[in-house]
C-alpha cells in the first residue's frame, strides 16, 4: 500500500467551530472550576502589574551603586507569577472535575437504590 494512500484514507476533516461550541455549551461548570478560571485571570493580571511595580534595574551609575538610573519591566517575576498561578488553577479545575465525576457516579448510584 502506498503512503499516501494509507493517509488519504485516515485523515479526518478538521471539526467545525459550530459542533465544537455546541459540545463546550453542554459542559457545566461548578464553583471550583469557575472560582479556578476566576482566579488565573486575576493573577494574570497581577503578574502584569507586580511586574511593573518591582521593576529591575538595567543600568546603574557605577558598578557598586544603589542608584538605578534606568528601570525595566520585570518579565522574571511576571512569568514566576503566571506560572504558579496556572499550577494553582489547574489544581482548582481538577478538583472541581473530580466532584463533578464523584457527583455524576452518585446520581447514577441513587437510582439504583430507589
Amino acid at each position: 500500500m502506498d503512503l499516501f494512500e494509507q493517509i488519504s484514507k485516515e485523515k479526518q476533516d478538521f471539526p467545525k467551530i459550530h459542533s465544537v461550541t455546541n459540545q463546550v455549551k453542554e459542559y457545566k461548570m461548578n464553583f471550583y472550576q469557575l472560582f479556578a478560571i476566576c482566579l488565573f485571570v486575576i493573577f494574570f493580571f497581577l503578574g502584569i502589574v507586580f511586574g511593573n511595580l518591582f521593576s529591575t534595574c538595567e543600568t546603574s551609575s557605577y558598578f557598586y551603586s544603589d542608584n538605578c538610573l534606568v528601570k525595566e519591566f520585570n518579565f522574571s517575576l511576571m512569568i514566576v507569577i503566571w506560572f504558579v498561578s496556572l499550577l494553582i488553577s489547574i489544581a482548582l479545575f481538577s478538583v472541581g472535575h473530580i466532584i463533578a465525576i464523584l457527583s455524576e457516579i452518585n446520581k447514577k448510584l441513587s437510582k439504583f437504590h430507589v
